[in-house]
């Protein structure tokens, strides 16, 4: 038998299963078991978010080896039986630090997992602490542009975090990228929550010519807060802080270092082979099947652009000094060392 429950978003929500197998969907049913400790916290109308599967509704329950249980609303993973004989013992989050996911990276090393939530910031809070919270899976990948600091605690329950690190003004240049497009199309990897959040960046960059120092220029002077809260020094807000308002400043940079030296690999998209070799001997697994989407041109000629602006320098000042120490740090100390930080110790605070 298989138990337990759903939480929807919407407090007076109807939550559905999705119930499936390697060879596609099998059923979508209602949540119909009440929780009362969920009506008692407030957390939902009536409670009717539990579901329970037995032989009564899948006779072949226990053959069923690639039984799947996801949202049906969301798509969210609730339950998945292993896959393989040999998942990776490891629970591991990628820290993901820049607006575009790694979606592919994030596939090839969540299938060696019992468990996955890739891009786990599209359900909010809730939903990443619970995937933390799963206590009897010893095999979990989560991937996620989380607010650090929020989920530091789960450093020493056994998770190792990897992270792939960007130029901060290459970050900026894809940042107004996508927030300029946002404004004219559907962006399909920017949940719920991103969008309210990102929407005042975006309807503010919509014009911004991208070729123009003076238009990116103009633009980021005349940004309003709400606008400056997605685009000053990202990394180290994702690293000290604990609210997206929350504003940074240089003393927040030590905070941000302290806690990427408990990481168990950090890499820079410089330097990507050696950043997926270090999580190749992490997983144990292949290091070929790790595709790392390549820098683009455009992009490129953008950050150049930002480079050459003084108000850019401003808005990056504590993620410029962050960078700086890191790679200092990691510089190889002899030759032909990779830059790639690989921390077999990282559980325990340094």
């Amino acid at each position: 038998m298989l138990e337990g429950y759903l939480i929807p978003d919407g407090f007076s929500d109807k939550p559905q299963i999705r119930v499936s197998d390697a060879d596609g969907d099998l059923m979508v049913l209602p949540c119909n078991q009440v929780k009362q400790a969920v009506i008692d916290s407030g957390r939902h109308e009536d409670g009717l978010v539990g579901f329970k599967l037995d032989t009564t509704v899948i006779p072949d329950l226990a053959k069923r080896t690639s039984l799947m249980i996801h949202d049906a609303k969301s798509g969210l993973l609730i339950y998945r039986r292993p896959q393989t004989p040999n998942i990776v013992p490891l629970k591991v989050l990628r820290l993901e630090t820049q607006l575009l996911p790694m979606v592919k990276f994030d596939y090839h090393c969540g299938r060696h997992f019992q468990y996955e939530l890739s891009s786990v910031e599209r359900f909010g809070h809730e939903t990443a602490l619970q995937a933390f919270h799963l206590n009897a899976i010893r095999s979990i990948y989560i991937s996620g542009r989380l607010l650090m600091r929020n989920y530091e605690e789960f450093l020493d329950k056994g998770f190792k975090v990897i992270v792939l690190l960007t130029d901060p003004y290459y970050e900026l240049a894809l940042r107004i990228f996508l927030l300029k497009r946002m404004a004219k199309t559907q962006i399909s990897f920017f949940g719920d929550r991103d969008k309210i959040i990102l929407a005042p960046a975006a309807e503010h960059l919509a014009e911004v010519n991208l070729e123009s120092e003076a238009s990116l220029k103009m633009a980021l002077k005349k940004a309003p807060q709400n606008v400056r809260n997605v685009l000053v020094s990202p990394i180290t807000r994702q690293l000290a802080t604990t609210i997206p308002e929350q504003t940074v400043t240089r003393s927040d940079v030590a905070t941000a270092i302290d806690l990427l030296s408990r990481f168990a690999v950090v890499g820079f998209d410089t330097d990507s082979f050696y950043f997926q070799q270090a999580v190749g001997e992490l997983l144990g697994i292949s290091v070929d099947d790790f595709p790392l989407t390549p820098r683009h041109s455009a992009l490129e000629n953008i950050a150049t652009r930002l480079r050459s602006l003084h108000i850019a320098e401003l808005m990056l000042e504590e993620d410029l000094i962050f960078d700086h120490y890191v790679r200092e740090a990691m510089k190889p100390k002899a030759p032909d060392l990779p830059q790639t930080i690989k921390n077999p110790h990282a559980k325990t605070s340094h």
